[in-house]
């Protein structure tokens, strides 16, 4: 099985990229992160060459612009034991009440010991994932039809994210993984840990794509972002209806009232300028 090194750091999501690794479809293979926390201890001088870095890109054989590629996030492991909480003054919804704190988080087995009276379970995800961008080199920290910052809290360990491709290859990247995250992200940080990531790619027939959506085992999930809630919402909630609409064969009428009575709107990410959203409905409803 192969397994790309951490060490193969790119800053972007970039066509221009060479692939740290050439996978097929089907083949099960591993991404290490990086450790991006180490060094943070100061509010207000942030390392951003170190918080930046992102694993990849992974080659998929076959791939061509136009599909769309379904990712099995078979396992997460934190590859060091330990993660960490971070409280970062004038992000998130407490903004200035807080002051710097950074919390190492031992990781045992499926526990989280957050302090000696306070246990959480292992629920891990990847929260940035994303193709090599049509429109040329985007940051880190970009969202859009190729994926990116994604921060869907449900995208772990038995869920497939399904992602438009738009060169040749996709080049997969990935990075910003947590041992556990709560809907909304709230003070900016969720347990963030180094992790190896265990996937399988294949080529998606089943439907066609303009964004990214998540499937687990019992839902459909899509997701937006805006620069507010109710934008990332109304992104989401949009998303949602559209694939209804191919899937189901109804009208936008129809698809509005089965998603008011069908299905869930959860925030996703509160913690930075930039806010995510999802919408989320039974799988059984849609036929996937």
């Amino acid at each position: 099985m192969q397994k790309v090194s951490k060490e193969h750091v790119v800053r972007t999501f970039d066509a221009t990229h060479s692939p740290a690794a050439r996978v097929r479809p089907g083949e099960v293979f591993v991404m290490e992160t990086n450790d991006r926390f180490r060094d943070w201890n100061d509010g207000k001088a942030w390392p951003m060459e170190q918080l930046t870095v992102m694993t990849g890109p992974v080659f998929i054989e076959g791939t061509k612009p136009g599909q769309v590629l379904a990712i099995d996030i078979l396992d997460i492991r934190p590859s060091q034991g330990f993660g960490y909480v971070i409280a970062i003054p004038g992000y998130g919804v407490f903004k200035d009440q807080v002051e710097f704190r950074k919390k190492v988080v031992p990781i045992e087995g499926n526990q989280i010991r957050y302090n000696d009276q306070v246990s959480l379970p292992f629920l891990p995800n990847v929260s940035k994932i994303g193709l090599a961008p049509a429109q040329g080199p985007l940051p880190s920290s970009a969202v859009g039809a190729f994926g990116g910052q994604l921060s869907n809290g449900q995208l772990g360990p038995g869920s497939t994210v399904y992602l438009p491709v738009f060169v040749d290859g996709g080049l997969l990247t990935i990075e910003d993984v947590h041992a556990k995250m709560g809907d909304g992200e709230i003070a900016a940080s969720a347990v963030e840990i180094a992790a190896d990531v265990t996937m399988r790619c294949r080529i998606a027939t089943e439907l066609p794509l303009s964004h990214p959506i998540v499937v687990t085992q019992k839902e459909v999930v899509t997701m937006g972002d805006g620069d507010t809630v109710e934008a990332a919402a109304n992104s989401a909630v949009d998303r949602l209806a559209r694939i209804m609409m191919d899937r189901m064969h109804i009208d936008i009428t129809e698809a509005a009232m089965l998603v008011s009575i069908a299905s869930d709107v959860r925030i996703s990410e509160m913690g930075s300028p930039h806010r995510y959203a999802r919408a989320a409905i039974a799988r059984e409803l849609v036929g996937l």
